[in-house]
């Protein structure tokens, strides 16, 4: 049941501290970027060199100090499973669990996945591990239930991965996309999101009328699950992911194979940061390979 899942297992917050992660030798003030770079069919670019990138913190240009290309390290992906009333039905269920084994049957075998879950609150449900049925086996025993507060989990799930350590990885959410009981709201949770380096992937299960790359499509863009997409996409944008809106099979299949491609292929980039006032400092990653577009978090709030 997800009530004594809870209580046993308390946060995966808690289990990261003890977790190995690469970091980069340098100060702690280093501004650190995971980078994917993509081509104009939406590919993956994966033999960038490290004098082929700029960054640009508030347009102004800043030497790269660290460079690694995504083969280097190994990935660490915390997944979060929509675990709320409103994805009981049949379709939401099992199209989930689908992407799950196909996102995890897609990872490396020193690639570690965690599980984690939220309704009206967040609990983790699996420390990172290289055991793929594990999680599996754990996601396939979460019982829907509840009101969703999915702005409320994507802040805690962020956090959790960002104040552990460095290393490639990110957040993938599964989920429909209708937030009915956050105590935040997404406005305040994409600003403090933006600040992290830790990709969001989406993946929105919905029904084919709410899916404008269904044929059954309604076209009813003030719809809830459509309103969550958008939000969804918003935070995936900002913190250098992407979001998907999937209503059957093939749709699905598609969007975890591009998720799995992008992480798999994360450059991690590292830069000191020009002194200056505190607040918000946007980045920009841009490369002098033509017809390639690089995503990386919008910004970072320098330490004080």
């Amino acid at each position: 049941m997800v009530a004594s899942a809870a209580v046993a297992l308390g946060s995966v917050g808690a289990t990261l501290a003890s977790a190995q992660i690469a970091r980069f030798s340098a100060q702690a003030s280093l501004v650190v970027l995971s980078a994917t770079a993509l081509d104009k069919e939406g590919r993956p670019v994966t033999d960038l060199r490290r004098e082929e990138l700029r960054i640009m913190e508030d347009g102004r240009p800043q030497r790269i100090e660290h460079f690694s290309p995504g083969h280097d390290s190994p990935l660490r992906i915390l997944f979060l499973a929509d675990a709320s009333g409103s994805m009981s039905g049949a379709l939401k269920t099992t199209s989930t669990r689908m992407a799950l084994v196909q996102l995890l049957a897609a990872l490396g075998p020193n690639d570690q996945a965690a599980l984690a879950a939220f309704d009206h609150k967040y609990w983790g449900v699996v420390q990172f591990t290289t055991d793929r049925k594990k999680i599996e086996q754990a996601y396939s025993e979460i019982e829907p239930y509840s009101s969703t507060a999915l702005h409320d989990a994507l802040d805690k799930a962020a956090h959790d991965l960002a104040s552990h350590g460095e290393g490639r990885r990110a957040v993938i959410v599964l989920t429909d996309g209708i937030d009915t009981a956050s105590t935040k709201s997404a406005e305040e949770v994409i600003a403090r999101s933006k600040a992290l380096d830790v990709p969001i992937y989406a993946m929105s299960v919905v029904s084919p009328i709410d899916d404008p790359a269904s044929d059954r499509y309604s076209g009813n863009k003030l719809a809830d699950v459509t309103k969550g997409a958008q939000i969804l996409t918003r935070y995936a944008e900002l913190s250098g992911g992407r979001a998907f809106t999937v209503s059957d099979f093939r749709g699905l299949k598609a969007a975890a194979d591009r998720i799995v491609g992008e992480l798999k292929h994360q450059y991690r980039l590292g830069y000191d940061p020009p002194p200056g006032p505190a607040g918000f400092r946007r980045i920009a990653v841009v490369t002098t390979r033509k017809g390639v577009v690089i995503k990386t978090r919008s910004g970072y709030v320098p330490q004080s």
